[in-house]
C-alpha cells in the first residue's frame, strides 16, 4: 500500500489522523518540526496500542530554508495539517511565522507534491476564512473575508493550492471549524482545568460568541471519505458540528459537570475573533458523512 505524508502530525490534529489512519492499515510518514516532538507522538501511538512498523517519521522544522525531504515515490497522499493556528498569537510580532508557514511552506510542499506526482494534496484551512458572513451557516460558496492574521495565511494558503490546480496537482481543501476531542488545548479544555483548580475563567468579550463542535473521530471520518476520492479533486468542504454553544453555556455545562461554582472575569480580545461559526453540511454529506459524536456525551465523561 503507498504512503500518506501526514504533515504537522505531532499536533493534535495529526496525532488523530496518524492514529487513525495507522489502525485502518495504511503505510504513514508522519511529520514533526522536532525530535521531541516526534518521540512524543511516539509514545503517543504506543499508549493507543498502534504499531510504529508501518510508519516512518520525517523530523523537519518547515520554518527553516533548506528542507531534507524523504522518499515521495511511494507516496500518494499529502494530508497538510502543519500551521501556526492560534488567533490570538496572530499579532504583528509573529507576522513573518505566520506567513512563512502558513503560506510559504505551503507553497513548498504542494510544489513539490505536483512535481513528484503525488495523487491527492489535501490542504486543511480553517473556518476562520470566512471571518463574519452576512449569513449562517456557512457554505463553501460563502465569500471569503478573514478578520485575523491566522485566517489570511491560511486563505493565502488555500489560493496558493487552487493555483497548482492549474497545473494539474489534485488537491482538495478542507475547512474544519472547531475540533475538539481528548488531548486537545482549546476552550473546552481551558474551562476545564480552570474549573478543577478553582480558578478564575478569563471570557474575552460577553461570553455569547458561539462555535459548533465537531469531534476529532469525527472529523478523521470525514477525511477519509475524502482521501483519494476523485469526486473530490478540486473541491473545498467545510466541516463543523451541527449544535452550536456559546462560551456562556459550555462554562454553565461543565461547571455543573464538575459540581462547581464559576468565577469568571471578562476581557476585551486584543485580536478579531469570530463572534459565530457554523457550517453547512451539505456537500460532505452527499459523500456519505454524518456527525457521530456529541459535546454532552464528552463532557459527561469528564472525570
Amino acid at each position: 500500500m503507498s504512503n500518506i505524508l501526514i504533515t504537522g502530525a505531532t499536533g493534535f490534529i495529526g496525532t488523530h489522523l496518524v492514529n487513525f489512519f495507522a489502525k485502518a492499515k495504511y503505510h504513514i510518514i508522519a511529520q514533526g518540526s522536532s525530535l521531541s516532538s516526534i518521540n512524543k507522538l511516539k509514545e503517543n501511538l504506543k499508549l493507543n496500542n498502534v504499531s510504529l512498523e508501518s510508519i516512518k517519521f520525517w523530523q523537519q522544522n518547515f520554518l527553516d530554508k533548506e528542507w531534507d525531504y524523504p522518499d515521495f515515490s511511494d507516496i500518494e497522499t499529502i494530508i497538510h495539517c502543519a500551521a501556526l493556528t492560534k488567533v490570538r498569537e496572530g499579532t504583528l510580532e509573529n507576522y513573518n511565522k505566520y506567513f512563512n508557514m502558513n503560506v510559504l511552506a505551503t507553497k513548498i510542499l504542494a510544489r513539490k507534491a505536483l512535481e513528484e506526482k503525488v495523487k491527492h494534496f489535501i490542504y486543511l484551512s480553517t473556518g476562520q476564512v470566512f471571518g463574519i458572513p452576512a449569513s449562517f451557516p456557512i457554505t463553501e460558496a460563502t465569500p471569503k473575508n478573514p478578520i485575523n492574521l491566522y485566517g489570511m495565511t491560511k486563505l493565502m494558503g488555500e489560493n496558493i493550492t487552487a493555483s497548482l490546480g492549474f497545473f494539474g496537482l489534485n488537491y482538495t481543501i478542507i475547512r474544519p471549524f472547531s475540533i475538539y476531542g481528548e488531548g486537545h488545548y482549546n476552550i473546552i479544555s481551558i474551562i476545564v482545568d480552570k474549573l478543577s483548580n478553582n480558578e478564575t475563567v478569563t471570557i474575552f468579550g460577553e461570553g455569547t460568541q458561539t462555535r459548533a463542535f465537531l469531534h476529532i473521530s469525527d472529523f478523521c471520518r470525514a477525511i477519509k471519505l475524502i482521501h483519494n476520492n476523485n469526486e473530490c479533486f478540486y473541491q473545498e468542504y467545510n466541516l463543523s458540528g451541527i449544535k452550536e454553544y456559546s462560551v456562556n453555556k459550555l462554562i454553565q455545562i461543565i461547571s455543573k459537570k464538575l459540581n462547581v461554582d464559576p468565577k469568571i472575569e471578562h476581557q476585551s480580545s486584543k485580536v478579531n475573533e469570530l463572534k459565530r461559526n457554523l457550517a453547512d453540511l451539505s456537500k460532505i454529506r452527499s459523500l456519505g458523512f454524518i456527525p457521530k459524536e456529541t459535546l454532552e456525551d464528552f463532557i459527561d465523561q469528564l472525570k
